[in-house]
């Protein structure tokens, strides 16, 4: 063999070489962008999710919504994989879904697959919300129902709060059992209980939270293997490790949990796993007052020093929104609408 033909068997050793090299870079690069995309889409539709969760009227009372919150997820991620009009798409990413958790001020409630048997007789698959799991924790003093905050539930089921040794049930600021004189035999015979020790309490209140949303989570991610087979999914559902850092944003107010599973992506067989979380935004509804000004009508917020002066208020019901105002021909009040996000030429005719 001449040497030619060893510089030609060289070249071509090299092209190859090249070529695989860079389809694999490329592939890896698809991968990544994909596993991007998806985390995302996912951030922004627990995003969305979540805003649709609570909300604070004007009385400052908050209003929850679990079906709102889990329209809107399932909506957003719909949209940002390109599947909005793709039903079967649709129900086939549900199946990577196992569990939803939404996590309230005294308990928390899963959104799961489950099976029912439907008027033809045959199983069918739905997704459904548990009833209420409380954040609950037992020892031999007390059965407890902790909550986000410094209000705690006791079953006293050995009477030590009460002198008469009934068994009862309180509902309290844990404080109380500190400083209330009903409550002195209590400190004087468990001086050593977390409850009289602000440090120790939070760490079991926190704990308590902890367990009770992950043994449901592994429960119902584990019970959702056997939904998933019907549908030829073989992977096996699993909750992860989420170490406890990942917990603690998250253990002071209202969130939303979502398992994210077993979904194929990429071109060489990459599975996307995820437990995604998010807390909730809590924001209080703008209100627009509706002012007749000679001719024409201007909107103000609720708290617009405007109001305090003589007018005519065209409309005692506040609105909303500022498509709301629009639509009803008002224009932005000049003293508030820099707040209202509306551009200045807006506000006057």
């Amino acid at each position: 063999m001449k040497l030619y033909h060893y510089v030609i068997i060289f070249v071509i050793f090299m092209i190859s070489s090249i070529i695989i090299l860079d389809i694999r870079t490329n592939n890896l690069k698809a991968i990544i962008e994909n596993r991007q995309q998806i985390d995302q889409s996912l951030d922004a539709a627990i995003d969305d999710g979540i805003t649709k969760l609570a909300e604070v009227d004007s009385n400052q009372n908050i209003t929850i919504s679990k079906d709102a919150a889990i329209r809107s997820f399932f909506l957003s991620l719909h949209s940002t994989l390109g599947i909005l009009s793709d039903k079967s798409a649709q129900e086939k990413l549900m199946l990577y879904v196992p569990v939803v958790m939404i996590t309230m001020e005294d308990g928390y409630y899963v959104f799961y697959s489950d099976e029912y048997i439907g008027n033809d007789g045959y199983t069918k698959v739905s997704k459904r919300w548990s009833e209420k799991n409380p954040y609950y924790y037992k020892d031999n003093d007390f059965i407890y129902a902790f909550t986000l905050g410094d209000v705690i539930t006791l079953y006293d089921y050995k009477g030590l709060l009460n002198s008469s040794g009934d068994k009862s049930v309180y509902c309290m600021d844990y404080h109380d059992l500190k400083t209330k004189p009903e409550y002195e035999t209590f400190r004087r015979n468990r001086a050593d209980s977390f409850l009289l020790d602000n440090e120790k309490y939070q760490i079991m209140r926190k704990q308590t939270i902890i367990s009770s949303m992950e043994e449901s989570m592994a429960y119902y991610t584990s019970h959702h293997n056997k939904i998933a087979l019907q549908y030829g999914i073989t992977y096996n559902f699993s909750l992860p490790v989420i170490q406890k850092e990942e917990w603690a944003p998250y253990l002071d107010d209202i969130s939303m949990f979502v398992v994210f599973q077993g979904y194929p992506y990429g071109n060489s067989g990459e599975i996307y796993n995820r437990v995604a979380s998010a807390g909730a935004k809590v924001t209080k509804r703008d209100e627009f007052i509706l002012e007749q000004k000679q001719w024409y009508l201007i909107y103000h917020r609720a708290d617009c020093s405007e109001l305090d002066k003589e007018g005519i208020i065209y409309k005692e019901e506040p609105l909303y929104r500022i498509e709301d105002c629009a639509e009803a021909g008002a224009y932005a009040c000049p003293i508030c609408f820099r707040q209202s996000g509306v551009h200045a030429s807006e506000y006057l005719p």
